[in-house]
């Protein structure tokens, strides 16, 4: 009897180990879905502002092509009111 108790001793301790590292897997997988979950959120995050910069890209450039066409304008109308006042002055 005492060899086949010392042997379900070491049986038992070799299933309490496997117990131990069944549950340190499982820790270990719960941190790894978290971890991955948090990536996914973080991905989701950056992807947004990814699209609201490029959004504001398109803005900038549109209004850079509106305050060129204003700065013609304007340009001509100082170039216009400056030719009235030399001919006004000339005459």
């Amino acid at each position: 009897m005492d060899a086949s108790d010392a042997r379900f001793d070491r049986l038992e301790a070799k299933i309490d180990k496997l117990a131990d590292a069944m549950s340190m897997l499982i820790k270990h997988g719960t941190k790894i879905e978290t971890l991955e979950a948090h990536n996914n959120t973080q991905d989701r995050r950056l992807n947004k502002h990814s699209e609201e910069i490029d959004d504001n890209k398109i803005a900038i450039a549109e209004q850079g092509k509106t305050s060129s066409s204003n700065e013609w304008f304007i340009r001509i109308s100082i170039a216009a009111l400056v030719s009235a006042a030399a001919f006004m002055l000339r005459s």
